[in-house]
This record gives structure tokens, sequence and C-alpha cells, in this order.
């Protein structure tokens, strides 16, 4: 299959989680999370603000903060690149481009990419091979290519969202770990 063949997959698969399912699903994935060491480990974490049909990161970002750890979210560029901001609370992401919640820039300072000790990264489709695909215009390709990137890499997923293999091309970074509702892929 193609990447565009499975990004429509992985769509459907995703339309077809009935609500309760999701909800449980989105419980056990918060909880997988933090039994991953590097992870439970961080003094700084990037999430994201999920898209529907995206695992949310809300409950995590609640429990990292128990934890005293410092959020990080995204805000995508015009050059196809991301910012990291420091949040502290949820009111502070705003929406942005592609109807993406993002970190409001007079609230949220600037964080440094090699300052990221673990990223928890979304996507439409994962391998067990550890690769992602995502909605295809690179954002967090480019973020995980910058040579100051030193955190560890966790692909957030629904097990339906798995695929036997995704193409890979050179830019493709795979993840450190995937977790989903049903496994931790390391």
């Amino acid at each position: 299959m193609t990447k565009q063949q499975i990004r429509a997959a992985a769509k459907a698969a995703l339309a077809a989680i009935p609500a309760e399912e999701r909800a449980r699903a989105e419980a056990d994935i918060a909880a997988r999370v933090w039994t991953v060491p590097e992870i439970a480990a961080a003094r700084t974490l990037l999430l994201y603000a999920a898209l529907p049909g995206e695992v949310s990161t809300d409950v995590i970002a609640d429990e990292a903060r128990r934890r005293g750890i410092l959020l990080v979210y995204p805000r995508c560029l015009d050059d196809r690149r991301l910012a990291l901001h420091v949040v502290d609370r949820h009111d502070a992401l705003v929406p942005g481009r592609y109807g993406i919640r993002e970190p409001d820039v007079d609230a949220c300072p600037i964080h440094e990419v090699s300052a990221v000790d673990a990223a928890l990264i979304p996507g439409l489709a994962w391998d067990r091979g550890r690769q992602r695909l995502g909605r295809g215009a690179g954002y967090y390709d480019r973020l995980l290519a910058d040579p100051e990137w030193r955190g560890f890499r966790c692909g957030l997923f629904f097990a339906a969202q798995e695929v036997a293999a995704i193409p890979a091309d050179p830019w493709d970074r795979p993840m450190d770990a995937i977790a989903t509702d049903s496994d931790l892929i390391r």
C-alpha cells in the first residue's frame, strides 16, 4: 500500500471506533505511557493537542503536571516547522493552524528543542517496526531530524491504527516506542 492508501484506511479505522471504546482505549494508553521509564523520568515532555480522531493527551498532561514535569507543545510555522512553547495550563492552548490547538504566543515562552527529554507524537498509522505515518506535511519529521533533537520519541496510537508495514522514506524517523491501548512496542 502507498502512504496515501494507508492514510485513507487509517482515517476509516479511526472513524469506526465507538466513543465508549475510544474513551477506554485512551485511558489505557494514558496509563501505559507512565510505564515507559524515559517518559516517567522526563523533566520536560513534548505533548500535542489532539485533532479529532487522535489519541487525546489531556489526561497525560494533567498527570505530568501533577508529577512536576514541564510541558511543551508545538506551534506550526509557515515553513512547515514546529516552534516549541512551554504551556502551563490547558487554556493557554488556542485555535491555530489547521484547527489544531496551539500555544498562545503571548502567554507561552519558546522552549529549545535540545531541552526536550521525551515526546509523545501523534499519527495516522504505525507498524511493528515503530514507523509512524503522519498526515503528510512533515512537521514532526523536520522536528525529529533537527540536529539539536535529543529526546525519547514515543508514538501514541490506537491498536486499530496498526498496519503491516509503512513505506519509509529517508527522512522518516522511527519512534523509540509506540504506546497503544493493547501494547507497548520498543
